[in-house]
This record gives C-alpha cells, structure tokens and sequence, in this order.
C-alpha cells in the first residue's frame, strides 16, 4: 500500500510543479531546476506504477496484472528522455526545430501522464474512485 501512496503523492505534487513550470519564463535556473524536480516526480511515478497491479476481479481488470493505463509508462520515460535529449540538442544547436520538440513533449507528458491517465483513475472499479467518491 505504501508504494501506491508515493505513486499518488508524486502524481499529485507533478501537477502543480508542471503547471508553474508552463506559467513562467523558460530557460531561467529555476525553470532548470523546478523542471529537474518535475522530471524527477514522474520518473519516481512511473517506477512505483511498474509494482502496482490491479486488485479489481471483474471483467476489465486481472487480478494481479496491469492494466492498459500502464502502457503510460514507456510513453513517460522515453517522452522525458526524449525532452532532456531535445534541450540539450537545442544548447548546442541553437535550432528552433529541438527546443520546440523540448516544448511539445514536455506538454504531452503533461497531459498525457497526468492528465490523462489522472483522468482514468477516477473511473468507477479504480481505488482512486473508491477513495473519493465511496
């Protein structure tokens, strides 16, 4: 049970992190290192979601298997490696096309890693659910 609290703490604190990180001036060393934090979040968020399985028995979820919310994931890592890697291209470079790509994928992440799968989480059958709405 432990690890499915860091997973949601970390969930949690990656969506107002993000949101500050999208409403302030880019390239400063606090968007570096209050973007390194958010990054940080999701990776902890997708290694505690690979030990997390579906308790639910009926009919969408196996017991002690994943769900399709854990193909977000490799989406995830490989989006935030993808992001790290497009800025770094981008110092050296000084081309509009990697820091755009940095930009774009970080939003994807975003709402895809939060939003998205923070949205199926709250579906009926979910603990998410169950712990909100009862």
């Amino acid at each position: 049970m432990t690890i499915i609290y860091a997973h949601a703490f970390f969930a949690l604190a990656a969506v107002p992190v993000g949101l500050y990180i999208f409403f302030t001036k880019k390239g400063t060393k606090q968007h570096r290192f209050i973007g390194r934090v958010w990054v940080f979040c999701l990776l902890i968020v997708s290694l505690t979601g690979l030990f997390i399985t579906s308790p639910m028995t009926d009919t969408v979820f196996n017991p002690g298997w994943y769900s399709w919310i854990h193909l977000l994931i490799p989406f995830t890592i490989g989006n935030l490696i993808y992001s790290i890697y497009s800025i770094r291209l981008f110092k050296k470079t000084r081309l509009e096309k990697h820091k755009n790509a940095h930009i774009y994928s970080m939003i994807g992440v975003y709402f895809g890693a939060l939003m998205v799968a923070g949205a199926f989480t709250l579906m009926p059958g979910r603990m998410f659910h169950e712990i909100l709405f009862g």
